[in-house]
């Protein structure tokens, strides 16, 4: 087992995780769950994305199938997102699998959120620039961590295959 810090691209998702849990309960699941995580500093951290990124999909009304993301957000990501930061400290064998799952729900959800986005005609080019700098890297994080679990979990079968 090799510590975290010489396998840069595990630090990464790591550091990803981290930042991704905080920002599934104070930002993203609030509006599904008021009563639970409705709080000043929530409230604050909306006002402000609302506020400086007009995203149509925090602001009302909500498409159906963000909601449904959102759900998968709080019932999928937080509890994936908790398991993988040990994980990976741990190297477990098991986050191959789990992050290619994790990687390309992440890169498709985030993906269609991004098509809606550039084609909403009530924003301004720059502003949906602006959103993209948010919804682009989870686009293309989820694209390589799917990539990269795929790579690893390949890699591992045809080891294994070549010894049998």
């Amino acid at each position: 087992m090799s510590s975290l810090w010489s396998r840069k691209r595990d630090l990464i998702y790591f550091t990803f995780f981290a930042i991704h849990i905080p920002i599934i309960f104070l930002v993203d699941a609030v509006p599904v769950l008021p009563g639970l995580l409705d709080n000043p500093v929530s409230r604050q951290l909306r006002d402000f994305y609302i506020t400086n990124y007009r995203d149509k999909f925090f602001e009302g009304p909500v498409p159906a199938w963000f909601t449904s993301y959102t759900w998968m957000e709080i019932l999928y990501h937080a509890p994936l997102s908790i398991w993988a930061l040990g994980a990976l400290l741990r190297d477990d064998p098991l986050v191959p699998v789990h992050l290619l799952v994790f990687g390309f729900q992440s890169f498709i959800t985030s993906l269609t959120c991004l098509v809606e986005m550039w084609s909403w005609e009530d924003r301004t080019v720059a502003e949906k620039q602006n959103l993209t700098t948010l919804y682009g890297p989870y686009v293309a994080l989820g694209g390589f961590m799917a990539l990269d679990m795929f790579w690893r979990i390949q890699a591992k079968l045809l080891i294994k295959s070549k010894r049998e």
